[in-house]
């Protein structure tokens, strides 16, 4: 039996007002993304779709608290994002945001494992403990031949 919307009613984890991002200055401004509203829901899985160029990690990028807007609000499970402090806001990132860019942001150093392990670390769990779950999660998604390489 699946529970029905009045008995558990939906509840927004993320909600976008108004977002609109500027690139640029003068006449080489460019508009990013232009007054994006959108609701999340926790347990809905969405997609943003659209071609290259046209917005998609910005939004991604305003949604997780990388980018600040121009202009709109972000909440996300009850929080304003731009109205928490920068600690508060590094803070949501670590323990809120999963993120995978597409740029392939990586310490080129740090193998591939340790990459992958950088924020357990931050939430202070164990090196080894850390190293042997992101070698895991590399696993699951098929890159265990690339755990001692960085790319």
């Amino acid at each position: 039996m699946s529970p029905d919307s009045e008995t558990f009613p939906k509840k927004p984890a993320v909600v976008a007002t108004g977002l609109t991002k500027y690139f640029g200055e003068g006449e080489a401004r460019m508009t990013a993304v232009n007054g994006v509203e959108m609701t999340a829901y926790f347990g809905e899985m969405l997609f943003i779709v659209g071609p290259s160029g046209s917005g998609k990690t910005t939004l991604l990028s305003l949604i997780s608290g990388i980018l600040r807007p121009d202009r709109g609000k972000v909440v996300v499970k009850g929080a304003d994002l731009w109205t928490l402090s920068n600690d508060q806001l590094a803070d949501f990132r670590l323990n809120t945001v999963g993120f995978v860019f597409q740029d392939y942001h990586l310490f080129p150093r740090l193998t591939t494992a340790e990459n992958v392990a950088i924020p357990l670390i931050l939430k202070e769990r164990n090196w080894n403990e850390a190293i042997a779950e992101a070698n895991q999660c590399l696993s699951i998604v098929g890159l265990q031949g690339r755990v001692t390489s960085c790319r």
